[in-house]
């Protein structure tokens, strides 16, 4: 550990004189070099994703190395174009589950005949590592039965670790395309593929969890309708289920099941505590259904998932701490999560994967500055070794820190923000990147972010900032974000910027906004509202229609009710807060990029931008993405998007400052 610590003290220190020269595009544009590690439950073996790029061979492969011999192999092969891989999970010491997702068109639209209807859909492969065979369950034979196949085929409910042969997965029982408010869960056989169905469908229930002795024992119930949430639970004994805490959504009386423990009648949930969402334990055999509480951050919701110990299948901890890291309930754990950070005192470190035996583990370290080191650790006698880099070329030597940068919005509201600086700057009188995220229910920090890397590395600074709305800093944060696009979000982002001007850290003549999905619509409309503020707007898969939107979500939900709680219902105001209907207010140069296969903000939004800006006599360029979806999964596309804006930047906001 000691060892590991100094070498990390030097790895870490930053050589200015390696600043002469900026990275090239492509070190930031291109797709992880690694990602998705994964531990075989003997600890014998690690999976991961991996970047191809030889010769005419682009794509992700997903490799199985055996850590005795060294040896690697790859086992699957994607060009991103038929799928995407996006996860991966070891089933046992034989066998890997692997989930994909892919954009496809369907000749049914809310069960009409003949009507196109452009979906995302998602397919589990298993990977026989012993024989080679890839298998997908659901085959033809068994959904022809459904008037149309589910669109979620890789929802995996338990891998039953105790059972080689099987696993359990979750099907929407569709009766149209849209409506998978309805679902079972079979019992697979990963050999053979046959299917049982062990838990009939129910009305409004989306999902269901098994506790740690692979019971179905909890339903998720939704109903789009009007909005209702709520919690059902089978009584072991008596086979019955009761329908525990409705609530409505975006309430306080909201409250998500987290998972059972050891014991089956006790249920972790998050729910709100002093305004902030913590982890609370409930006995199922009490009455009240008293909430006794486990965990709380008392500045930040606390989201993340139950981490359980594969030896005695109790949670010992929870993926969340406000200082980027895991926190662990259990004593020994503790320690070993503290040796790891003592070793690695510059990154937030989380133990991502254990053995069964939790002898060996794959611990993942990340900072602002570091995009990702992968380590396998061994608990005795104590080893940490660097494994995998997640980008190779982007050392942290080259990589600009991040500062918080708070601020106070118009109203007095306190603003969350992250400041990235161009290493080696004074931070005076710098070229600008107004930096929205997405969502707008999310939130930035100061983790390593690519994007922002690539723009300081440029020579820019960059603000993040989590405007009201944004996720994670508590109920009343992020419901005034709830219809409210446009408005004091938007202002939210522009007093960042003012604030930057007014500090001398920005030149006032030299910002420009950027964002992507909701922050593309943050920029088409900071173009919109402040046209004198910005020199320049890049919209990356935004939102232009508002209108649109939300009419295009109440069709394929055939739900009135998250769209019109979140963004509004009123179609005069929809129409005056969408971009598209203001492209004469805009007096700056305007860069439109998007993937024709974008499921979650249809292309229309760019193509109508485009349109609206090129009537009204203005300056736009748009770079529509072949075979590209919402998050930018092809390394072709990635890099075509980053050189389009380096061209715009260089172009509309150079660093020299040549206007």
């Amino acid at each position: 550990m000691r060892k590991i610590a100094l070498l990390f003290c030097l790895f870490y220190s930053l050589s200015l004189a390696a600043f002469a020269q900026p990275l090239p595009l492509k070190y930031f544009a291109s797709l992880p070099d690694v990602s998705l590690l994964g531990l075989s439950p003997d600890g014998k073996k690690l999976s991961s994703v991996i970047r191809i790029d030889v010769e005419d061979t682009t794509g992700t492969a997903v490799q199985v190395v055996d850590l005795s011999s060294g040896e690697k192999k790859l086992v699957l092969f994607t060009d991103n174009e038929k799928y995407d891989i996006y996860w991966v999970r070891w089933k046992d010491n034989r066998t890997l589950l692997v989930g994909t997702i892919y954009p496809a068109v369907r000749n049914a639209w809310l069960g009409t005949r003949g009507a196109v209807f452009r979906t995302r859909e998602t397919s589990l492969l298993i990977l026989d590592l012993e024989s080679g065979k890839v298998s997908t369950p659901f085959k033809k034979s068994f959904l022809k039965k459904y008037k149309i196949a589910p669109v979620a085929r890789d929802q995996v409910v338990d891998t039953l670790p105790d059972d080689p042969d099987h696993i359990l997965m979750l099907l929407p029982t569709n009766q149209s395309l849209v409506d998978a408010s309805y679902a079972g869960v079979y019992k697979v056989n990963i050999r053979n593929q046959r299917i049982q169905q062990i838990q009939k469908s129910e009305d409004h229930v989306y999902r269901w969890t098994t506790d740690q002795q692979h019971r179905v024992r909890l339903g998720h119930y939704y109903d789009a309708m009007d909005g209702t949430n709520k919690i059902l639970v089978q009584d072991i004994d008596a086979k019955k289920w009761r329908a525990l805490w409705p609530h409505q959504i975006f309430s306080e009386e909201e409250i998500h099941p987290l998972g059972f423990g050891a014991d089956p009648m006790t249920l972790y949930v998050r729910a709100y505590h002093q305004g902030m969402m913590a982890i609370f334990r409930v006995n199922l055999t009490d009455p009240k259904l008293k909430r006794t509480l486990v965990y709380a951050d008392p500045d930040y919701d606390v989201n993340g998932s139950l981490l359980y110990s594969p030896i005695t299948r109790d949670v010992v901890g929870v993926s969340y701490s406000s200082s980027g890291g895991y926190t662990f309930f259990d004593p020994e754990l503790r320690q070993l999560q503290s040796a790891i950070d003592k070793a690695l005192p510059k990154t937030r470190n989380h133990i991502i994967a254990f053995s069964d035996d939790m002898q060996t583990y794959i611990v993942s370290s990340q900072s602002d500055i570091d995009s990702g080191t992968y380590y396998l650790g061994q608990r005795n006698p104590a080893k940490l070794d660097a494994v995998a880099y997640r980008y190779k070329n982007l050392t942290p030597d080259r990589m600009s820190p991040v500062k918080r940068y708070d601020y106070k919005a118009r109203d007095g509201l306190a603003i969350e923000a992250y400041l990235t600086l161009p290493l080696g700057s004074a931070g005076k009188k710098l070229p600008t990147i107004i930096f929205p995220h997405g969502g707008p229910i999310s939130r930035d920090d100061d983790s390593f972010n690519y994007w922002t890397q690539y723009l300081a590395n440029k020579g820019y600074a960059v603000l993040q900032m989590n405007f009201r709305g944004s996720a994670g800093q508590g109920l009343a944060f992020r419901n005034a974000g709830l219809k409210n696009w446009g408005q004091e979000m938007q202002d939210d982002i522009e007093d960042g910027a003012r604030k930057l001007i007014a500090e001398g850290i920005s030149d006032a003549r030299s910002i420009c906004i950027l964002g992507a999905s909701y922050g593309g619509y943050a920029a088409l409309m900071g173009a919109v509202k402040t046209p004198d503020l910005y020199r320049c707007a890049v919209s990356v898969a935004g939102v232009s229609n508002v209108f649109d939107l939300v009419k295009d979500n109440r069709a394929f939900w055939r739900s009135y009710n998250v769209v019109d709680e979140q963004i509004g219902n009123d179609n005069k105001r929809l129409r005056a807060i969408s971009p598209v209907n203001h492209a004469d207010k805009i007096k700056i140069p305007v860069l439109l990029i998007h993937g024709d296969n974008d499921r979650q903000v249809d292309i229309k939004h760019s193509e109508q931008m485009r349109d609206a800006l090129q009537k009204a006599g203005k300056q736009v360029t748009f770079l529509e993405l072949v075979n590209e979806d919402h998050y930018l999964s092809s390394n072709e596309n990635r890099v075509a998007t980053f050189q389009a804006i380096d061209a715009f930047l260089d172009k509309h906001l150079p660093v020299n400052g040549a206007h």
